[in-house]
């Protein structure tokens, strides 16, 4: 069964969960991206799952929203330092280079600790 975590709105992305799956689908500017994905951590930890696949699929996010980004899957790298079992795809358009450049980024700041692959959607 999947569960909403967080509503999708204008701004902010779609999060839902289904036992085995995160997804972050959507856009990603809202004005406190901060809280947001702090609160995002928030609820994983409360799921007390021992690893899971990170999906993320967004067409745009902003400066504040990457660096939570960032932030995000420094939390999956530690806890699988920790024992955990988290992976994270980021999926872009094949006619995004931005968003395809940015999983890129991603991948090159994490350590082998958090399996991180990219994938092309095609159109």
């Amino acid at each position: 069964m999947i569960k909403t975590i967080f509503e999708q709105t204008e701004r902010s992305p779609l999060v839902t969960f289904d036992g085995g799956e995160l997804v972050i689908k959507g856009r990603s500017f809202m004005d406190n991206a901060a809280d947001f994905y702090r609160n995002l951590v928030a609820h994983i930890a409360n799921l007390g799952a021992d690893g899971f696949a990170v999906s993320v699929c967004l067409d745009y996010f902003n400066t504040s929203s990457s660096k939570c980004l960032l932030e995000l899957f420094r939390a999956f790298e530690k806890m699988n330092k920790e024992g955990k079992n988290y992976s994270v795809k980021w999926y872009f358009e094949e006619n995004c280079p931005d968003i395809e450049e940015a999983g890129e980024d991603y991948k090159d700041l994490m350590t082998e600790v958090l399996p991180f692959d990219i994938v092309c959607i095609e159109n």
